[in-house]
């Protein structure tokens, strides 16, 4: 009998694997005088001598010309609109959880978080993160390492796109792995 029904059967569970990674913890680069992540972050971007507060700013950022919508503002934590933060405290070195409400998703199909840290003479002074589609929390931080002000000053989120309309797919994966199978029992039964 042939081992290439292992190799088969190999070749589906890293296909298994590789379609449940998902976004991790981003955190921002260049990162020696101050210092951002975020989780379930896609990407992350700077700016220097800005507050990234709206949809021009937004898309000069990230090369776009989307229309973004500002769905919350916050300058402590609390909520506002379909954003939320909790924290430690809300200066140079932060540690907290961002909540986006789940109806963000059913008006959006992309979004957002952005933090501006008090200017100061450090760099960057401006962090956005575009979030993985579909997250409705996660951490952040933020530590000023070296350099002058950089205390936390105000975090917003923004929404734009369409969401898109699902229409539910077979398991692929499954259906690959059933004929699969299907092929190595009717072999064994052949060869009995």
């Amino acid at each position: 009998m042939s081992s290439s029904w292992k190799i088969g059967l190999v070749g589906v569970v890293m296909a298994l694997c590789a379609s449940s990674v998902s976004a991790g913890v981003v955190t921002c680069l260049p990162n020696n005088q101050r210092v951002a992540t975020l989780s379930d972050a896609v990407e992350c971007r700077t700016q220097n001598s800005i507050n990234l507060n709206d949809s021009n700013d937004i898309n000069a950022l990230y090369g776009t010309s989307y229309n973004w919508m500002k769905e919350g503002e916050l300058t402590n934590q609390g909520s506002n609109d379909l954003f939320s933060l909790t924290t430690n405290s809300w200066g140079t070195n932060v540690t907290g959880t961002w909540y986006i409400d789940a109806s963000f998703w059913d008006l959006y199909s992309r979004a957002v978080i952005t933090m501006h840290v008090g200017q100061g003479g450090g760099n960057p002074d401006a962090f956005a993160w575009l979030i993985t589609p579909g997250e409705t929390s996660g951490s952040f931080t933020y530590k000023r390492v070296s350099g002058g002000g950089g205390g936390l000053s105000n975090m917003f989120l923004f929404g734009s796109g369409t969401p898109e309309v699902k229409v539910p797919e077979p398991n692929i994966a499954l259906l690959l792995m059933t004929g699969l199978l299907s092929i190595f029992f009717i072999r064994r039964r052949v060869a009995c």
